[in-house]
């Protein structure tokens, strides 16, 4: 019988190097089709999101504030009544049993649900700095904000502003309800991470929430920040995207949409607030 001759070096060289080509342009490929899909997904939780204010608004004839203050001890009724914006729309994102763990009698605590619960909707896929579990030190964290100026907010001082569909005079359209958020910022001073349920202003930079401390045209998003080490450029008092191109929003008629980096940042504040009468740019 005659034997088969065996590959040399050289063709097995050559082999494993065709097979090592391949494997480089398929994994750049890989990356973006799972870069695509969180994108996608994102898109999805702040469209269910903002879909679920609207349903929330249906039935309490407003909408789900950004943070009502657990600091608000003077005022019962809303003091009983405390968290985000998150809190509140437990029951119309298919969360009712997670809900119903804070409803005791007239009070309904946020922080009896935060420790230990996290909820699927409310993290990014996107976000390198989101826990996998949707905990970080035991807190349920998320990587959405919302947004303060257009929800609405009842402060420890008295402060309030009640938001409901007759208040939004610039459109639902071209108002932003909800955004992405570095879910975790550990930073000099930090760590500071959005706690999905929590609502206090002693507290500031564990509310899930944007357009609340830092206003007008510096609020504008940040692009990319780095979220931990001794040059981390994150800020907890920001919006912010975890990709260069630009951020995902969920807007108050319930659609999702993109917003480019580009955005002027003035455009970006005009579509924050919801009843200032500006008129949006070419650029939103």
């Amino acid at each position: 019988m005659n034997r088969r001759p065996g590959f040399t070096l050289i063709e097995l060289l050559v082999v494993i190097a065709i097979i090592a080509i391949l494997i480089g342009l398929l994994l750049p490929a890989v990356q973006k089709v799972r870069e695509a899909a969180a994108r996608l997904q994102s898109q999805n939780n702040l469209k269910q999101m903002a879909l679920a204010t609207h349903s929330y608004h249906d039935s309490m004839n407003r909408f789900p504030l950004a943070f009502v203050d657990w600091d608000s001890n003077y005022n019962v009724s809303w003091y009983n009544n405390s968290g985000s914006t998150h809190f509140f729309i437990l029951a119309y994102l298919e969360q009712g049993p997670l809900a119903q763990v804070a409803n005791t009698g007239t009070t309904n605590y946020f922080w009896s649900v935060y420790m230990n619960r996290a909820v699927k909707t409310f993290l990014n896929p996107s976000d390198a700095s989101s826990p996998p579990t949707g905990l970080y030190a035991g807190y349920g964290v998320t990587g959405y904000a919302a947004n303060y100026q257009a929800l609405g907010y009842f402060l420890n001082d008295g402060t309030n502003k009640v938001m409901g569909m007759s208040k939004l005079t610039d459109g639902t359209s071209n108002t932003i309800f909800l955004t992405e958020k570095l879910t975790v910022c550990e930073k000099s001073g930090g760590p500071y991470y959005n706690i999905w349920a929590y609502g206090r202003t002693s507290w500031k930079e564990w509310n899930p929430v944007f357009a609340y401390q830092i206003t007008g045209s510096a609020s504008k998003f940040q692009v990319n920040p780095t979220s931990s080490g001794a040059s981390a450029t994150c800020d907890p008092k920001l919006a912010s995207t975890p990709r260069a191109s630009g951020i995902l929003v969920g807007l108050g008629d319930g659609s999702g949409r993109f917003v480019s980096a580009s955005i002027e940042p003035a455009a970006w504040w005009a579509a924050c607030t919801p009843d200032q009468g500006e008129v949006l740019g070419n650029d939103w």
